[in-house]
């Protein structure tokens, strides 16, 4: 009986919690482009949202990696305004990304109109906090490799293959 009790409690604070995704979620009604989302592109949303990615100035802060320097483009600094507005790799996610947020897409009206601020001085913090541009994130996310390092790694195991056969012959 006591464990019903418990289990009753816990789910209520749940509910009240200010600190839980869910109760954010459940608050807004549960429509989410992030909630529809597959768990792997949910979790690069939020960790980039929350500045944990795996990205390099994440990866320098916690001691995994000597440089900020960008393992796509080689650009000095790979931030997350980078990777999101300047990274060469990048460059037509983003642009079919920043149609999507400054126009608008699917019948919302257009993050620049909301926040009114180009692109060029648009924080990503007020990007990811903006729910308009979640379906906008959660396309760029699902067609790129930002904040993933298995697509790095790829590359360059494939880059050695090829310099190695290449060295072969």
């Amino acid at each position: 009986m006591k464990w019903e009790e418990n289990k009753k409690e816990i789910k209520e604070m749940g509910k009240k919690s200010k600190h839980s995704y869910r109760y954010d979620l459940v608050k807004r009604g549960g429509k989410s482009a992030v909630m529809d989302a597959k768990k792997t592109i949910a979790a690069r949303f939020y960790q980039l949202k929350s500045g944990h990615a795996l990205i390099a100035k994440y990866l320098l802060r916690i001691g995994k990696s000597s440089d900020m320097k960008c393992w796509w483009c080689g650009h000095e600094y790979q931030t997350r305004d980078h990777l999101f507005k300047w990274c060469k790799r990048w460059k037509r996610e983003q642009k079919r990304l920043w149609v999507d947020v400054q126009e608008g897409e699917d019948g919302y009206e257009g993050v620049e109109k909301v926040l009114k601020k180009p692109k060029i001085s648009l924080p990503m913090s007020l990007v990811f906090a903006e729910e308009k541009c979640s379906q906008a994130l959660m396309d760029f996310l699902s067609c790129t490799d930002v904040g993933r390092i298995s697509g790095v790694v790829e590359e360059v195991e494939n880059s050695d293959h090829e310099e190695s056969s290449d060295g072969g012959v």
